[in-house]
């Protein structure tokens, strides 16, 4: 069903140092780990990768280093069948985060930008065209290179998808318009000042999200309380669905992958969410990020 979209997805390429423990440490405090590993990430890996897995034709852009971890990050993406000519390898240092991960399948997460940082604006909105159906950012790279991509986009009338990952107070107020503005509760706070904890606050953070932002769309991702949609005339909580929750990795990369794939078919921004809270709960089911990405067939059987 995802097959004809044509994505694009601006953002960060890492490789993930997982660490497994029964629970996170506390300050000055050393414990024993359970095991740890490597795993491809970054939140625009993370999302090219969704999209791909649900049938979307995929371009990444962004960068990595001439490194080990650059290498073995851009193999993979390959390996998947995404587009990476606008990929540059020429950063100081190929992106890291590192993932403290508990029993409980609750996660805190360090990111190392390194080559992340170094994009060069003017050939990532260079990248973009009008032969896309649709483009994904975040805020997994520098400032610059994110705003001129999505200014690129919407003068080209594609559909725009704004992540807010990681939090921080980003110049919504430099890129104006887009389709979908999506941040989580702790983006929702870094950008509004509110945390979205009723449905009052809900609504009050999702004004202010629309009015810096110009985005037909708000959509704040509530964790285990699923979604809200604010269209500008009504707001609307859309719960999320029962799953046993092993890792909350990549769960909102999938969710918003599966939003905005499902939005650029049918344009019905409440079964575009519905899909989002579907593919996000699958994906906290599951161990990793790349292996808790759900394919089309599982999302429209789930």
């Amino acid at each position: 069903m995802y097959k004809n979209i044509r994505a694009a997805v601006m953002g960060s390429i890492n490789m993930d140092f997982i660490m497994s423990m029964e629970k996170m440490p506390e300050c000055g405090e050393n414990i024993v780990g359970n095991t740890y590993s490597y795993a491809n990430g970054g939140k625009g890996a993370n999302q090219a990768t969704a999209l791909k897995k649900l049938g979307a034709a995929v371009k990444m852009i962004g960068k990595v280093a001439d490194d080990t971890n650059g290498h073995s990050l851009i193999n993979n993406l390959n390996s998947l069948g995404i587009d990476t000519t606008a990929v540059a390898a020429d950063g100081d240092v190929t992106g890291l985060a590192v993932i403290m991960l508990d029993s409980e399948g609750k996660n805190r997460i360090v990111v190392y930008e390194g080559a992340n940082a170094q994009i060069d604006p003017k050939a990532a909105s260079d990248a973009v065209d009008g032969t896309l159906d649709l483009l994904l950012v975040q805020f997994e790279t520098n400032e610059e290179a994110v705003i001129a991509t999505v200014n690129k986009a919407v003068e080209e009338k594609i559909i725009t998808v704004v992540d807010c990952g990681p939090a921080k107070n980003f110049s919504l107020e430099k890129m104006q318009g887009v389709t979908i503005i999506t941040p989580n509760e702790s983006e929702t706070k870094a950008l509004t000042g509110i945390s979205p904890d009723t449905q009052e606050s809900i609504l009050s953070a999702s004004k202010i999200l629309e009015e810096r932002s110009k985005a037909k769309y708000v959509v704040l991702k509530l964790g285990s309380r699923g979604c809200s949609v604010w269209d500008g005339t009504k707001l609307k909580i859309m719960p999320t669905y029962p799953s046993d929750v092993v890792d909350t990795t990549a769960a909102g990369d999938c969710f918003t992958a599966a939003m905005a794939l499902e939005y650029a078919v049918s344009g019905d921004i409440y079964k575009a969410c519905d899909m989002g809270n579907k593919s996000g709960s699958i994906a906290v089911s599951r161990l990793g990020a790349d292996a808790s990405m759900p394919t089309y067939e599982e999302l429209i059987n789930f």
